[in-house]
């Protein structure tokens, strides 16, 4: 079993990989795109494509730099969540105070998700600015014990700062899936406006030139159209995959990093089997958000969206639970 300071430089390299590895993806969608408008010019100019490139990569710069800055608010408020006080929660609010002393971090912020299903997760750009947030269903079926276990695997995404790379993995990803959709759009209307000229010069034998330009149009438009489709059938999953893969390796790492907390494998061991027998569906999760909860989220009739199921966000709660059940037996969950 490696220790937790072997697991956490394992998976900062694997991060730095997964990261690079969005920005090439980012980078190749945007030469493709920048490949579009070069094909329009008489002679094929690579400079054209290598700019586009160059935008594309600073535009995806700058959105993931505000979407990292505000992660806290656009998530808690895509998640229904609501800020609350000591007042609302004494226990809550003494777990999370005592384990934030414990891992030497401030005291996050804490916030009530109105969702029946039992789940928690961390956000933020870094300790200082950092947020728990937990369903009302977890509130309701965890005991202390349970609850503490939770937490302190929250808080240690935050320890981490495995809650900075999440901001960032979502930002890019969510940044692709918006590049696609402007393109679908931008070729649709190119289309369509092309298509309302036609026919004002399709009569006239002087307009022949117009008419060429308007079919110049519509092809470019088409080009567009097919080329956003890519990204969001192509780019959009590939994107998730790479965001899938942090979240995997960090989960596995949270859960060992909560127990050095604790120093209480059984709470948390507890938690999961409570997870795990649980199947109350989630309405407000999707697949941008899922790979923050401590467990994959369930929708749709009790059944997990299909790109989590297929891409697998968190590691089997049961390989999850067996570790930890090793761990009760080692000293190396102790730093």
């Amino acid at each position: 079993m490696e220790t937790i300071s072997k697991q956490v430089s394992q998976n900062r390299r694997r991060t730095w990989f997964v990261l690079v590895a969005f920005l090439v993806v980012v980078s190749v969608i945007g030469f493709l795109i920048g490949c579009i408008f070069a094909s329009r010019q008489e002679v094929f100019d690579l400079n054209v494509a290598l700019y586009t490139m160059a935008g594309f990569l600073v535009a995806a710069v700058i959105y993931a730099f505000f979407t990292y800055m505000g992660v806290t608010n656009i998530l808690m408020r895509g998640s229904n969540a609501v800020k609350i006080q000591e007042s609302d929660d004494q226990q809550l609010f003494n777990i999370v105070t005592d384990l934030s002393m414990a891992a030497n971090i401030p005291v996050p912020d804490i916030y009530m998700i109105n969702e029946d299903a039992p789940n928690a997760f961390a956000t933020g750009r870094d300790p200082k600015h950092a947020a728990v947030a937990v369903t009302k269903g977890l509130r309701l079926m965890m005991n202390r014990e349970e609850l503490e276990g939770v937490i302190a695997h929250e808080i240690s995404h935050i320890k981490n700062y495995d809650i900075r790379v999440s901001s960032i993995t979502v930002a890019l990803t969510t940044f692709i899936a918006g590049a696609g959709t402007v393109l679908i759009i931008a070729g649709a209307g190119l289309m369509r406006n092309a298509s309302w000229m036609s026919f004002g010069s399709r009569d006239s034998d002087d307009n022949k030139s117009g008419l060429a330009f308007v079919m110049g149009m519509i092809a470019f438009g088409v080009i567009i159209w097919i080329g956003g489709w890519i990204i969001r059938i192509i780019g959009v999953p590939i994107a998730q995959v790479l965001q899938f893969a942090v979240s995997r390796e960090r989960e596995s790492l949270a859960d060992v990093s909560g127990v050095n907390l604790t120093r209480d494998p059984q709470g948390l061991i507890n938690a999961l089997e409570v997870l795990k027998n649980d199947s109350t569906p989630m309405k407000k999760a999707d697949a941008s958000s899922a790979a923050l909860y401590i467990n994959e989220p369930i929708k749709k009739n009790g059944k997990t969206p299909f790109i989590l199921k297929m891409f697998d966000t968190h590691p089997p709660l049961d390989e999850r639970i067996d570790r930890l059940k090793r761990l009760m037996g080692e000293d190396n969950y102790k730093e």
